[in-house]
C-alpha cells in the first residue's frame, strides 16, 4: 500500500498546498486528522484547511516541491522545499514583498489510505528572517534581502 500512500502525500502537496483545492483535503485525511506543527497545531480537516489558506493568502505564489519521498509501514516521509513571495499578511506580519525559500520534513501516519496524523518540522525562523520579521542578534536587516 505504500505507493498509494505516497500518492496521497503528493496530492496533498500538489493539489491542496500548491493549487489551493481545499476540498480535496477531505478525500486525503481522516475526519479527526491531527496536524502536529509547532507553529500551527490543528485537529480536523477544517482547521487544516485554514492553515493552508493562511499561507496561500500570505504567499499566493506558494510552491512546494518534493525533494525526497519514501514510506515504511503506515508512514510516509517527505522532504520539501517551499518557495513564495509574501504578498499578503501572515498573522500580524504585514506583506513584505520579499521572497522566501524554506525546507520542511513531514511524517504522515496513515489509517488505511488517509492521513491520520502529520508531524511537521519546518524552518519557521528562516522564513521570519527572509520576510524581515526577525533579525538575529549581531546582524542588521537589509532592505530587499
Amino acid at each position: 500500500m505504500s505507493s498509494k500512500q505516497e500518492t496521497v502525500v503528493r496530492r496533498m502537496i500538489d493539489e491542496v498546498w500548491n493549487a489551493g483545492k481545499y476540498d480535496v483535503l477531505d478525500q486525503l485525511v481522516t475526519p479527526d486528522v491531527a496536524h502536529h506543527d509547532p507553529m500551527n497545531p490543528t485537529k480536523g480537516p477544517e482547521a487544516l484547511k485554514n492553515v493552508v489558506k493562511k499561507y496561500r493568502t500570505a504567499f499566493p505564489d506558494l510552491r512546494q516541491e518534493v525533494q525526497d519521498l519514501f514510506s515504511a509501514g503506515d508512514k510516509v516521509v517527505a522532504r520539501l522545499r517551499a518557495t513564495g513571495t509574501q504578498r499578503g499578511p501572515l498573522e500580524s506580519i504585514p506583506a513584505s514583498g520579499r521572497s522566501a525559500t524554506v525546507s520542511a520534513i513531514i511524517i504522515a501516519r496513515f489509517q488505511g489510505e488517509r492521513i491520520a496524523e502529520a508531524f511537521v518540522n519546518w524552518d519557521a525562523l528562516g522564513l521570519m528572517q527572509q520576510i524581515g520579521a526577525v533579525t538575529l542578534p549581531g546582524r542588521t536587516a537589509h532592505a530587499g534581502a
